[in-house]
């Protein structure tokens, strides 16, 4: 531990405890900056704190525009969401918005959206509903996952047709 994170009005004891506290909370998942303080808010004082978290900064263990670059991609693959569903998340998260606007400028919304309500369409398709149907329920289950109106209507206009449903 370097001699001039600790020779501040706290001991370097208060340091080391909550730098040991923040590597086992981000030893878990990586974590945003916000997320970090919340949790280490309730154990320790300002100082701490705030030298812990210069010091992850420094070492590259804190992140937040790396972070949300993770969070968007794990979401393209795992469960795909919305832009604004994303933006909610990671805001929430404790991610400033300029970041998060920058990690979404190449966010293939259409794409997501396809893939998100794949499985679903191709479920209601064998079972031969009518459009109305189709568009009801994959439309319901897109906006859930915070796609933009205009989104679902294209995707399932596409989904209808190369799914072959009538």
């Amino acid at each position: 531990m370097p001699r001039e994170l600790s020779d501040n009005q706290f001991s370097g004891q208060d340091f080391s405890r909550c730098l040991n506290a923040a590597l086992r909370f981000i030893s878990y998942r990586p974590r945003t900056i916000q997320e970090v303080k919340r949790r280490l808010a309730p154990g320790f004082e300002d100082g701490p704190i705030d030298k812990t978290i210069d010091y992850l900064l420094a070492l590259g263990y804190l992140d937040d525009a790396a972070f949300t670059g993770q969070w968007i991609s794990s979401r393209e693959r795992r469960r795909p969401k919305g832009a604004r569903y994303l933006t909610q998340e990671l805001r929430r998260l404790g991610v400033e918005q300029g970041t998060i606007e920058e990690a979404l400028e190449g966010y293939d919304e259409e794409k997501n959206a396809y893939n998100a309500a794949f499985r679903t369409a191709e479920r209601l398709a064998t079972q031969q509903c009518s459009y109305k149907d189709f568009r009801r329920k994959v439309g319901e289950y897109l906006a859930r996952r915070g796609f933009a109106y205009s989104t679902i209507n294209e995707i399932v206009i596409i989904l209808w047709n190369e799914l072959g449903a009538d």
